[in-house]
């Protein structure tokens, strides 16, 4: 049963991940407090690792 949670919220992990990375990235929604390119480069990759190791 918990390796069975473990897939279903690895699974649901890039469901999470991405629309906070566009929230956080977006100057018109986060102001001053917007992250800066290279932590939005950085926040990309780990979503497309988290995708990758999900397939």
């Amino acid at each position: 049963m918990l390796l069975f949670s473990q897939v279903i919220l690895s699974i649901q992990l890039p469901f999470a991940v991405i629309p906070l990375v566009l929230f956080v990235s977006d100057r018109r929604k986060m102001g001053e407090f917007v992250i800066s390119k290279k932590l939005a480069a950085l926040s990309w990759i780990v979503a497309v690792v988290i995708q990758v190791l999900n397939f």
